[in-house]
């Protein structure tokens, strides 16, 4: 506390020697000033008690970065094997969503396959539905082979609008096996079903993997558990937060700092009972000054008891007196300073110290999360064989049962879709057949007509001839000599044979 002392802050020192030409230009203080230094002097050791409480601090201090050093260690390793767990975690998620991403991918491409067939079809059914059968198709053949030529017409326009009344809701649609395709349909869509309660199965249970992943997710993240401590909010105008070393050596410096400072007020304390014991009735006004200002005097130990009992002081020359009296004079402007320096490093120390304890509470806080993790992960390792064996599941339904069922049925999809191609192209050629042999009926009842008028016509020539012989020989040809003579002629007669 002395002004040549070369600390920043104000401290108290033993008196340094002093020349004698200093001690000629400094008036003695009075009895009343050493007094009021004295009190000042007592009331500063009060400063005391934050060396005590900082004491108490260091010693929390050090319990504090012990328990963060073997948290911190403890944390780290348990986070690092956390974020490798979890790594492997998503890894196995990720291969068991490659499992359905793959399959979609496979469904979807057969899925088009299959829409590509049943268009086909579709189209070829709408094609059969729109096709009306001729009413020709379906009348019996020969029924008229009896009539004449404009008879059979006649009968030809009757029976056309017979038919077209009893048959123009008739297709080609109703010549088909309708259960044929409408069952490979049914069964496609089976399959299809098939696929999708397996598809919800594994997007069931990837939700509930992804939900776990989550939960751990969010407890390292709401539990804050970091390597690093609490994170504060800070801003651009803030400066850099303490590390855990830096604030144990803050502690111990400012303490250190303390206790220098208090040991320069107890110095100057004693200096001051010193000064008083060589002034006449410095030891009845101070222990007076103490009363009055309800200082404790009982029970005072050390040199302070020796003023109040008036014992003799040591020798002291005079200039080593005037010399005292100098520095008592100077380091009583510093008291106060001194003192509420030990108040600010007090301060300082309960504020690093409250950091520390945030920090261990962070680290606390960071073991208890991670443990609440493991617990997780624990339950997920757990539940690992459901999510294999869904995944497992769904692939086998997927490759040995429903893909190959669906390209199956869709061949026979695209099978019946060829054969039903066929018959509507066949009907055309049925329409042309039923055309040729119409005319081919008719080319044949034309000439079975025209042979039946001429078989006809030869008959009644031959009936002629045989009158006219009979009539020319009946008179002298004997009977029994030609039996037949008299037979009548054949008659021959052109008719349809029916197809049986």
């Amino acid at each position: 506390m002395s002004s040549s002392d070369s600390s920043s802050e104000p401290s108290l020192s033993p008196s340094p020697p002093a020349s004698p030409e200093a001690s000629l230009h400094h008036e003695p203080p009075s009895l009343e000033r050493l007094v009021l230094h004295f009190v000042s002097a007592k009331r500063s050791l009060t400063s005391t008690s934050y060396v005590w409480g900082v004491n108490e601090l260091v010693t929390s201090s050090r319990g504090l970065i012990e328990e963060i050093a073997v948290l911190n260690a403890r944390n780290t390793f348990v986070r690092r094997g956390v974020d490798e767990q979890l790594d492997t975690l998503r890894a196995i998620r990720g291969g068991v969503a490659e499992v359905g991403e793959s399959a979609t991918v496979d469904f979807k491409s057969t899925i088009a396959t299959l829409d590509q067939a049943n268009a086909r079809l579709q189209a070829t059914l709408g094609a059969l539905r729109k096709t009306v059968v001729d009413a020709s198709l379906h009348r019996r053949a020969g029924s008229e082979s009896q009539r004449h030529d404009d008879d059979r017409e006649d009968a030809d326009r009757d029976g056309a609008s017979s038919g077209s009344q009893v048959l123009d809701q008739k297709t080609l649609y109703h010549f088909i096996n309708e259960s044929t395709h409408m069952d490979i349909l049914a069964s496609l869509h089976g399959l299809v079903d098939s696929y999708g309660h397996a598809q919800d199965a594994l997007s069931k249970d990837l939700s509930h993997f992804d939900s776990s992943l989550r939960a751990i997710s969010d407890s390292l993240v709401n539990d804050n558990v970091t390597e690093s401590g609490p994170q504060d909010k800070r801003t651009i105008y803030d400066e850099p937060a303490l590390t855990i070393p830096q604030l144990f050596h803050g502690i111990e410096e400012n303490a250190s700092e303390m206790a220098r400072l208090l040991e320069s007020l107890v110095s100057h304390y004693d200096l001051c009972i010193s000064a008083l014991k060589h002034t006449e009735g410095g030891g009845e006004a101070a222990k007076l000054a103490v009363q009055a200002e309800h200082l404790t005097v009982k029970n005072s130990a050390g040199a302070e008891e020796s003023l109040y009992r008036k014992t003799v002081p040591e020798p002291m020359s005079a200039s080593e007196k005037v010399q005292m009296m100098r520095v008592v004079e100077e380091d009583a402007q510093q008291v106060d300073d001194v003192a509420a320096d030990i108040k600010d490093h007090s301060a300082d120390i309960e504020s690093m110290h409250e950091s520390l304890t945030r920090h261990a509470l962070a680290s606390r806080s960071t073991n208890k999360g991670l443990r609440a993790v493991l617990a997780l992960m624990h339950d997920i390792k757990a539940a690992l064989p459901t999510h294999l064996s869904v995944s497992k599941t769904f692939r086998r339904t997927w490759h040995q049962d429903v893909r190959p069922t669906i390209n199956t049925k869709t061949n026979e999809l695209a099978e019946l879709t060829t054969f039903y191609d066929e018959f509507l192209a066949s009907y055309s050629s049925v329409l042309g057949e039923v055309e040729r042999r119409k005319t081919i009926d008719t080319q044949m009842r034309k000439l079975a007509t025209k042979a039946q008028r001429d078989l006809d016509r030869m008959y009644e020539a031959d009936l002629g001839e045989r009158e006219r012989f009979m009539n020319g020989v009946r008179h002298c040809l004997p009977r029994d000599l030609w039996v037949g003579a008299e037979d009548v002629g054949e008659r021959w007669e052109v008719r349809m044979v029916g197809n049986d």
